[in-house]
């Protein structure tokens, strides 16, 4: 189904991919979920980011493309961030991987894909 609104599909997966770095991160702060700002905090960036997937799934984009796309970003955002507060180190084959996943999501992303008809544009609802 296609969806309305005044958010494109392409801005909902970038945002769902910074919420995945959020939450990401966040985890680190729970303290095994025992941290209930961080707890909260964790729990309402998943929804967000799965909510944004899933609003650009419902956009012109394909799945296979929207799903890469939003995982990327969270993998490799959650990597920089991490690297940039202090969390974890990045060495050169980190950096080398990380450049992987990139050519990988932005082939994908030049792959042209069709996005599957409505069920409602065959007859079907």
């Amino acid at each position: 189904m296609k969806q309305t609104g005044n958010l494109n599909g392409w801005t909902a997966i970038l945002l769902g991919g910074l919420f995945q770095i959020i939450w990401a991160i966040g985890l680190d702060y729970t303290n095994g979920f025992t941290d209930i700002l961080w707890d909260a905090t964790v729990v309402a960036f998943v929804f967000l980011s799965i909510w944004c997937l899933s609003y650009s799934m419902g956009s012109d984009i394909p799945v296979s493309t929207a799903y890469t796309v939003w995982i990327g970003l969270g993998v490799v955002g959650t990597v920089i961030v991490s690297f940039l507060i202090g969390l974890e180190p990045i060495d050169w084959k980190i950096a080398a991987f990380l450049t992987v996943i990139v050519g990988g999501v932005a082939g994908l992303k030049m792959t042209p894909a069709e996005k599957r008809p409505d069920s409602s544009e065959n007859g079907d609802g």
